[in-house]
């Protein structure tokens, strides 16, 4: 189900207690942009703190702009799960102090088109939301008194019109009318918030209050003596506003609140974008950026960290063809899994998306990341077990608790970012030192060419004559020192620090130097006895 500002409000109820009853909740995500110039190229070399740091300034200005829920169900009685499936559309907003930008780049503008995705939901009926640290600056503001003040400041030519036409109403209702009541006829939340307390202040004697059974319409009040009339408090009134304000963070909040595991495929920048947009800026430590994450979202499982384990308990012939989301779900929901022929559990899409079921769209990828995850953990509990049956979300839970919370790094030096704990060390195989023979300058390019034969790699610059290279495997690092052992052009072993880096050079020859002196200072000793 597509949810936009037309139809929040209705289904919000429904959402929350979905959210409530689920197991766990399929999560995805469509971005403005992807960091995919050469400076954020996903290196070998990174450690996930590396990759944090290098992205960090950089997402400030990127935005979710779909996110898709999946709440599952488990039906004990049938041994089912039933998916209640969700996409999300947002939009930034302007109010007051606070004005959300973001880049929208071309290529992912090109990509979201491909994939017909419909800026129009975005732009006109995307739903606003706010930051832990926006929410907390507003609400500040409504304790100072200052809000209201800070916003008629802020009204734009339009807005000012229409703020005055709506007192100018109710002035000439005032002055040629012996109704007892009007309504002015409020669409903007915002707006109509100002209208209220504008209308306070220019008009003494009358009241205003929301009208019963259509929330876009100020009912004004003559007479503010009239009986059973009072206005509305103006904590109502500020609690309207931040429900608009809050927007989809208020489902961020259910889902903080209730705590359940959230499932996502390949999902390290949606961690970093679930901070920066609804939670605050990026801190500038990592450790912190991780905890933070951490406190809101407890138990986070990332599919393509599981779907790396549990595929190397597969024959080449048996696996899946690679592990993007698309060939993992094809792979399980087709029947191909060998492991998983007998005592499936059912699961029932139980909404349908007004979008063909297409990937990259948000709501339907949630959905999928949730299934691949049911059918992983369904496989390791029958691991543990020795047999298939029906298994339950306790069960996957438990057979798939040493990933939880291991969101998968790309092309990385450690195979996941830790999010409860430590990073695990490097494991890719040890760097390698390449260094020219005959060219007082080394030329990176031209390296990176000669050994790209020979697997995969990345090369950086580390002297004037030397780079380091990381290789992807043990067996792409024992080729190039191999086919390199009588190399003319370049010399390349296996990197040392203390061999090859200048410190390390200067303390071996400071030690050689002390070793000898001492020495030469016995042997003159023992001369002269």
């Amino acid at each position: 189900m597509e949810i936009t500002n037309a139809n929040f409000c209705d289904e919000l109820e429904n959402i929350s207690k979905n959210l409530k009853q689920s197991c766990f909740v399929g999560f995805d995500a469509e971005f403005t942009a992807i960091l995919s110039s050469e400076t954020f190229k996903h290196r070998l070399f990174d450690t996930s703190e590396d990759r944090y740091n290098l992205m960090k300034n950089e997402v400030s200005n990127m935005i979710m702009t779909q996110v898709g829920l999946t709440m599952f169900l488990y039906d004990r009685d049938l041994d089912t799960y039933k998916a209640i499936g969700y996409t999300f559309h947002l939009c930034p907003q302007v109010f007051g102090d606070i004005d959300q930008s973001f880049i929208f780049q071309a290529s992912t503008l090109r990509f979201l088109c491909k994939h017909n995705f419909d800026f129009n939901k975005f732009t006109y009926n995307g739903l606003p939301y706010l930051s832990k640290a926006e929410e907390a600056m507003v609400r500040q503001e409504l304790k100072d008194k200052n809000l209201f003040n800070n916003l008629t400041r802020s009204l734009v030519m339009d807005e000012e019109r229409k703020l005055q036409y709506y007192c100018s109403e109710v002035s000439k209702w005032l002055a040629s009318s012996d109704e007892g009541t009007m309504y002015l006829d409020v669409q903007d939340p915002v707006l109509r918030y100002i209208v209220h307390n504008e209308l306070r202040l220019r008009f003494d004697g009358i009241l205003t209050t929301n009208s019963l059974g259509n929330s876009n319409k100020v009912l004004i009040y003559r007479d503010k003596y009239v009986e059973g009339a009072s206005s509305a408090p103006m904590q109502i009134l500020e609690d309207n506003l931040m429900t608009h304000l809050l927007g989809f963070s208020q489902i961020i909040d259910l889902l903080i609140t209730h705590r359940k595991p959230l499932i996502g495929h390949n999902i390290y920048l949606d961690t970093i974008l679930l901070h920066n947009q609804f939670i605050g800026p990026l801190p500038y430590k990592y450790s912190t950026f991780k905890k933070n994450i951490n406190d809101a979202f407890p138990l986070i499982f990332d599919t393509k960290t599981i779907s790396y384990h549990m595929r190397k308990l597969l024959t080449v012939d048996e696996a899946w063809k690679t592990n993007v989301l698309q060939d993992l779900y094809e792979f399980f929901a087709e029947g191909k899994c060998k492991k998983l022929e007998k005592g499936v559990n059912l699961i029932r899409l139980m909404t349908s998306f007004n979008v063909k079921q297409s990937f990259h769209e948000a709501g339907w990828d949630s959905y999928c990341s949730g299934y691949c995850f049911i059918r992983l953990g369904h496989w390791a509990a029958c691991e543990l077990r020795g047999h298939n049956r029906p298994v339950g979300p306790t069960e996957i839970l438990s057979a798939l608790a040493p990933h939880a919370n291991k969101v998968n790094v790309i092309r990385g030096a450690v195979p996941y970012m830790n999010l409860a704990g430590s990073d695990p060390l490097k494991h890719r195989p040890m760097v390698l030192h390449i260094k020219s023979i005959n060219d007082r300058v080394i030329n990176v390019s031209k390296v990176a060419s000669s050994l790209a034969a020979y697997g995969s790699v990345d090369v950086k610059l580390y002297d004037a004559r030397a780079a380091l290279v990381a290789t992807n495997s043990q067996y792409t690092a024992d080729r190039i020192l191999g086919q390199f052992k009588n190399n003319t052009d370049y010399k390349v072993t296996r990197y040392n620090p203390i061999r090859h880096s200048k410190a390390g050079r200067m303390a071996l020859w400071s030690g050689a130097i002390l070793t000898t002196g001492i020495f030469v200072y016995f042997l003159h000793k023992n001369v002269n006895k």
